[in-house]
């Protein structure tokens, strides 16, 4: 095949992975310059495709529509869906379909939900993309093609960075291209996160050498005419063709004007030269049209080009026909649209057009999308280009854009909003009185609601904006604030949310609470805790009323608390209730001080039973830490459901940042219910979340549940590894770094590294009394700690940490008593196996009565193996039967692995007689048959087989075939 010339191992890994998407879904990621062959190789693999049954689908990214959301996505699935929108619509559900038709006007029917800017709601909206390409693979597999990747818009980098670490299911190939020296961070990070391996396959595209350059000219190639090429080309295809196309004499040192791609100004001068002659070569008006159709758009229908070249439509065509024959535009097959054959092409085309004109153009485009009903969101990349300050439609118009694609490309809207503010540098500072609001959250003492979001949900859709009228500049820099905290630029909104505080909203604005902690949880996702407590500092000083105190004094104490600052913690907590007391701050200060060791944990959480979910929205991220203090107080079935409640309204008010706290604690309490597996898909969830947040405190505690999590399912390298990401984005703010690191260190003794594993969770824990850890981890440490020590024979490091435990826990309470018996059973098995083995015991019955499950299993593989050093042989089958049952479905595959050991390792001592029974009685044999094969009496039979039962420990037939099956 000619065109694959010089990328031949390339090919055979492409076709490669086309036949291994049968098997798993597979990404081809296809890296290199402008012109290497990308697009070619690409082509090629959609033509292979399709030929092998597979539905073919491919999108083009382009510089000039970057911040159009999902605009490749679009281009590659908005054919496919309007042709068979029904059956999709069957077979992805109401709320996916409802999602998809957000983005893709297939899907669209009526007008759609009330706008959802909240992470969760981009979360489900990529969780519908992947679903809608499953749907499409069905049933002969599909090739989702996106070239040109390195110019996504945001939103298409996160469903990149997406379906990379979450393949959708079915025979699936994700076949990207881009342009490395030009790809963003974002996208970067998203494919070298990746997991290379069968199933990811990347390649980097090189120059070409000279015989190769020589076997794409043909056998009849002049040697000097191959080597000049080689030589002008520096081995790169498409250059190779634009000089063959105007010939190598033709090729001068001529440049086009303003380059606004870096890959013109990279080109050889030859090469550009070569590029601008194929161009000279068309007669003027097929000049207009080309430029006419750079600036309608990646591809482009003639009559738009119509519009914006100010001719007459036959003349269109007749340029359109030369345009074609000349190979610079292509027909998009099965549409009426243009597309040119490269990239660069159109670049080359909008270069090369005068400054002025094309202001005007994008004009004339914006006013013709606007005349054939184009929503707003599809103008505004030509409003924003052609626009004068001053000229309020067009502020309108990308104001409407963005608020219509806020939830899904939180980055565009943020770019739209901020064109929108510079066409209106005279807009009133503020105009939202307190009775314009809806809501009354917007009272967010957590700083999850941001005042931005008030002003823009409460504000902004109450206005008639088709009719004229503006928000004021308040409103929408709050908007701008919290779109671009939601694109993951939390210092951009830092700054926006500064404007708004120094110079919109001044001390006694009714809305400046609000203001002042949104702020702060900016300045904390920033890892600027210092900074983000002298704000709030600085504005209780200011604040006369007591109820707007004890507010900030909560959001002070959940700050400390998250960095491990237990003392800070507590003393604000302490604030609080000497300033409101009887009041349900001054409860929820009370509750939450049981974090802090400050006192024992009250039960208080059932305060949240009396509350509406608006009062709860107010103070989301204080009640999450309610329901966490409350887990060992109430139990985890009320704090789940305490819990669940609170995940429900922060998605529904579009508290983003408090989600992955939210989701990290739900996946704690289903492991502590033994319910690994369920844990595990919870806290990936909050992984993703936190990631689309860019901050990294919330990823920290994603990952560190993660990292508990994955020890706790036996999978050890992959607990060290996320536990050393997790300290990685804990140690810039510090926010949850004792906590990560603590992790850490259970993974590692987990692993086998106890001596590593037990100085860093020392380490962690700040000193001997391990003062930085909340109590119930530094009760865990103690019992981690004691056992690491038992192991290694040292009984007096043991019994310290026993003691510690006795100090820290709150003795009235199953789970402290449980963990500190436990701790004290290994202090004690050194000397005493025996009498340790019945405090094992003891702590796995009160830890089994507090629902601690996993640890109860712990605690009864601890009383077996401290059984079987006391030579109790029935007591250690006893021991691992309960350990079983307590770990029944769980996942525990440490505590599993554990249990297998010392099953191995039991002995039972059988006659021969009772041997050659017993393994009959494992075959499923009755004692009838067994005495007719070893011609003995039933009643002998059954003398023996009561004997074996005996020394096996087990009352019943099926509990000796189990326990012979381990023998």
């Amino acid at each position: 095949m000619r065109a694959m010339v010089g990328r031949e191992n390339e090919w055979r890994t492409a076709i490669g992975a086309v036949a291994a998407a049968a098997r798993a879904p597979q990404v081809l990621e296809i890296a290199g310059a402008p012109g290497i062959g990308k697009t070619r190789l690409l082509a090629e693999l959609a033509a292979h495709a399709r030929t092998r049954g597979h539905r073919t689908l491919a999108g083009r990214a382009s510089e000039y529509e970057h911040e159009v959301p999902f605009a490749v996505l679009i281009g590659a699935l908005d054919d496919f869906v309007r042709t068979h929108a029904e059956r999709l619509r069957d077979r992805l559900g109401d709320e996916d379909t409802e999602r998809l038709g957000e983005i893709l006007d297939g899907l669209r029917a009526g007008p759609g939900r009330a706008a959802d800017d909240s992470a969760v709601a981009r979360h489900r909206t990529l969780r519908a993309l992947r679903r809608l390409l499953e749907v499409a693979a069905e049933p002969d597999g599909l090739v989702l093609i996106l070239d040109d990747v390195h110019w996504g818009d945001p939103a298409t980098i996160d469903l990149v960075d997406y379906l990379v670490r979450h393949p959708p299911a079915g025979p699936v190939v994700l076949a990207l291209a881009y342009r490395p020296a030009q790809a963003p961070d974002r996208l970067a990070a998203a494919l070298t996160a990746g997991p290379a391996g069968a199933a990811h396959h990347r390649m980097t595209l090189t120059p070409l050498e000279e015989g190769e350059v020589g076997r794409l000219l043909g056998p009849d190639a002049d040697p000097r005419e191959t080597r000049q090429l080689f030589r002008l080309s520096g081995g790169n295809p498409l250059y190779v063709d634009a000089l063959l196309r105007c010939g190598i004499a033709a090729a001068g040192g001529a440049r086009t004007p303003d380059d606004l791609d870096p890959a013109l100004a990279a080109l050889p001068p030859e090469v550009r030269a070569a590029l601008g002659a194929e161009l000279a070569m068309l007669g003027p008006d097929s000049r207009l049209v080309a430029a006419a159709a750079a600036v309608g758009g990646d591809e482009c229908e003639p009559p738009l080009i119509a519009e914006i070249a100010e001719l007459p439509p036959g003349a269109v065509l007749r340029c359109v026909d030369e345009l074609v024959a000349r190979d610079v535009l292509q027909v998009v097959a099965g549409t009426g649209r243009l597309r040119f054959r490269h990239p660069l092409i159109r670049h080359v085309v909008y270069a090369s057009a005068a400054a002025g004109w094309r202001l005007a153009a994008h004009a004339r485009a914006a006013a013709c999308l606007e005349r054939v009903g184009a929503p707003p969101r599809a103008r505004a990349h030509q409003v924003a280009r052609s626009a004068a300050i001053g000229d309020v439609g067009a502020a309108l118009t990308l104001i409407e854009a963005a608020r219509s694609v806020g939830a899904q490309a939180p980055a565009t809207a943020a770019e739209w909003m901020q064109t929108a503010l510079r066409l209106l540098p005279n807009l009133p500072r503020t105009g939202l009185s307190s009775r314009d609001r809806t809501s009354p959250s917007s009272r967010d003492l957590a700083g999850d609601r941001p005042l931005s979001r008030d002003l823009a949900r409460d504000g902004l859709p109450s206005r008639d904006l088709a009719g004229g009228g503006l928000p004021s500049r308040a409103e929408l820099v709050g908007y701008l604030a919290d779109r671009q905290a939601a694109a993951g630029r939390l210092a951009d909104a830092r700054a926006s949310m500064g404007l708004v505080l120094d110079e919109l909203i001044g001390s006694g604005h009714p809305e400046r609470a609000a203001a002042v902690a949104y702020t702060g949880a900016l300045l904390r996702l920033l890892d600027r805790h210092e900074e983000a407590q002298a704000l709030l500092a600085a504005e209780l000083d200011r604040m006369p009323g007591a109820e707007q105190a004890d507010a900030l004094l909560l959001q002070l104490a959940t700050y400390a608390l998250m960095r491990g600052q237990l003392g800070e913690a507590g003393r604000r907590l302490a604030q609080v209730e000497a300033l409101v007391p009887g009041t349900a701050s001054a409860a929820i200060a009370g509750a939450m001080r049981g974090m802090t060791g400050d006192g024992a944990v009250l039960s208080r959480t059932a305060l949240i039973d009396t509350l509406s979910d608006a009062e709860i929205a107010d103070r989301l991220d204080v009640f999450a830490w309610l329901c966490w203090a409350g887990l060992y107080v109430d139990g985890p079935q009320d704090s789940l459901r305490r819990l669940h409640r609170c995940r429900q309204i922060a998605v529904r008010t579009g508290h983003s940042f408090v989600l992955p706290y939210l989701l990290a604690m739900q996946a704690l309490m289903l492991a502590r219910l033994g319910r690994i597996g369920d844990a595990m898909l919870i806290a990936e969830e909050a992984v993703d979340l936190a990631r689309l947040t860019g901050a990294g405190e919330p990823l920290a505690l994603a990952l560190l549940t993660r990292c508990w999590l994955q020890r706790c399912a036996g999978d050890f390298p992959a607990a060290i590894a996320t536990g050393e990401q997790a300290v990685a984005a804990a140690a810039t703010g510090r926010g949850w770094l004792a906590t990560a690191r603590a992790m850490l260190a259970f993974a590692r003794i987990a692993a086998g590294e106890q001596e590593r594993g037990a100085a860093e969770l020392r380490a962690a824990g700040g000193g001997p009394e391990l003062p930085a850890l909340y109590p119930h981890n530094r009760l865990i440490a103690c019992t981690v700690l004691a056992e690491v020590a038992a192991g290694r024979g040292d009984g007096d490091d043991a019994a310290h940490w026993a003691a510690v435990a006795g100090r820290v826990a709150d003795p009235g309470r199953g789970v402290g008593a449980g963990l500190v018996l436990l701790a004290r059973a290994y202090a004690t098995g050194h000397d005493d196996p025996a009498a340790a083995a019945q405090l094992a015991e003891q702590a796995a019955g009160r830890l089994t009565e507090a629902e601690l499950l996993l640890v109860a299993g712990r605690a009864w593989v601890a009383a077996a193996g401290l059984h079987k050093r006391a030579g109790a042989g029935d007591a250690v089958r006893r021991a691992l039967d309960r350990a079983e049952t307590v770990l029944d479905g769980s996942g525990a595959g440490d505590l599993e692995a554990s249990i297998r050991r010392l099953r191995e390792k039991e002995t039972v001592a059988l006659t021969p007689r009772e041997a050659e029974i017993a393994a009959r009685v494992a075959s499923g044999r009755s004692n009838a048959d067994i005495a007719a094969e070893l011609h003995l009496s039933i009643r002998t039979v059954e003398t023996h087989v009561s004997r074996i039962y005996l020394k096996l420990g087990v009352a019943t037939r099926a509990a000796a075939v189990s326990r012979l099956a381990r023998v």
